[in-house]
């Protein structure tokens, strides 16, 4: 009779503890507000999807891209990277090498050469097109005596490495170290299991020049606003949606030749802050005001100071934000972008870590169709229940504590029995 009632009493504990499942499964199950499709993906590999203005629109939130990219069966990690343009990329230049040797079977030996007391970070390594991986051991040394391990072993990939501009035979693999000041630094390659490679050189690329490439969000409109005189003028701009800007441009159309003073002012909900000035020029061509990246913006006001001059006319306004793009390694199949969750923190991926990688290997691009919202996620927020409340969790402790004493009490009173 006592394993009866144990196993009676084991039965409710384990209904009890099942019946507080939901609630936990209710409380973690993210909300999405809106979801965008991307385009059916039919080969693997590393994709990049263009953060565009509609998509910009719904996925910024609190400085940071708050989107997640999921697949038919599990989330997909990516890194977000901003688009350059890239105005010079910068010169190759050879170190020498003292050592460059081959045994065959074997391994192959380099042995490159730096600028005493200099830092670097990453070098270069081309070599002839392949499709064969290599195992890798680098050292660096101050006097090609005692070496010292800089890195642990890892694999030339070719699929990672990119053709040399006009010299398509030929493969450049940049190579990331922690910094490092050593004179001399030794690469062995392993040849054991495949011929070796053609190494052509090593060496480091001097700085590249780049710029932030913008791009235009769609629908700004200038308006003049009513005033007593044209001595002051306010412009009112507005766009369809709120959008993280990073500059407004602005064309007059007459008068011809003019010299301003103007200031840009961030209307929200009916008060206005200010954004910064700009003297408007009509050297200057197309004027443009920079703005704070970390905000959104739908509704600015232009104060300009015409003073005794002729009025301003403007004749085109536009809106640019700055080119991102999100990163993935995806396998065949479908995927959706979801965000806007309430409480759901920007997502935090260990592949950020790789974005050097993950941006040399960014192939085709996928364009995500605008977002849509998700249907009844605002009903369900709008009209909680008792099951989607810490209510049910309070509940369902208070239950478990219950069977808890009551499992107890049963204990004792046989144990009672027992000894009597």
């Amino acid at each position: 009779m006592i394993n009866l009632f144990r196993k009676k009493r084991s039965c409710l504990i384990s209904i009890g503890l099942m019946a507080c499942f939901p609630a936990a499964i209710a409380q973690k199950a993210p909300a999405f507000t809106w979801e965008a499709k991307l385009p059916r993906v039919d080969s693997p590999g590393f994709y990049r999807i263009p953060v565009t203005p509609a998509l910009s629109a719904k996925a910024f939130r609190n400085g940071a891209w708050d989107v997640r990219i999921f697949g038919d069966s599990a989330e997909v990690p990516y890194v977000a990277l901003q688009s350059f343009k890239t105005i010079s990329p910068g010169d190759f230049k050879a170190y020498p090498t003292p050592v460059l040797e081959s045994h065959a079977g074997k391994e192959t030996v380099i042995v490159f050469e730096q600028e005493p007391h200099a830092t670097i970070r990453e070098f270069g390594l081309r070599y002839a097109n392949t499709a064969v991986p290599k195992k890798v051991v680098l050292t660096g040394s101050p006097d090609q005596i005692q070496w010292y391990a800089i890195r642990p072993p890892f694999l030339l990939d070719p699929s990672s490495a990119m053709p040399v501009p006009g010299k398509e035979t030929i493969l450049e693999e940049t190579i990331t170290i922690p910094a490092s000041g050593f004179k001399y630094y030794k690469l062995v390659i392993d040849d054991s299991a495949s011929a070796p490679l053609q190494i052509n050189c090593i060496g480091f690329r001097s700085q590249k020049q780049e710029r932030p490439l913008l791009q235009e969000v769609p629908g700004a409109v200038v308006k003049l606003l009513a005033g007593k005189d044209r001595r002051s003028d306010r412009f009112l701009i507005t766009l369809p949606q709120q959008y993280p800007l990073k500059e407004l441009s602005l064309s007059i159309a007459r008068p011809q030749l003019y010299h301003r003073e103007a200031s840009l002012w961030i209307l929200e909900n009916g008060k206005e802050q200010s954004a910064g000035s700009q003297t408007l020029r009509s050297d200057a061509g197309v004027n443009s005001f920079s703005l704070d990246e970390g905000m959104l913006y739908d509704s600015l006001v232009m104060i300009v100071e015409n003073g005794d001059s002729p009025p301003l006319e403007p004749e085109q306004v536009k809106a640019w934000q700055s080119a991102w793009c999100l990163v993935a390694k995806l396998e065949p199949g479908n995927y959706n972008m979801k965000g806007g969750a309430p409480g759901l923190h920007t997502p935090e991926y260990d592949v950020t870590y790789f974005s050097t990688a993950y941006h040399r290997q960014a192939g085709k691009d996928l364009v995500p169709g605008d977002p849509v919202v998700v249907k009844g996620n605002e009903v369900a927020e709008a009209s909680p229940t008792f099951f989607t409340t810490r209510n049910w969790i309070w509940a369902g402790i208070i239950i478990v504590v219950g069977l808890l004493a009551f499992v107890v009490r049963g204990m004792l009173k046989d144990m009672k029995k027992e000894k009597n």
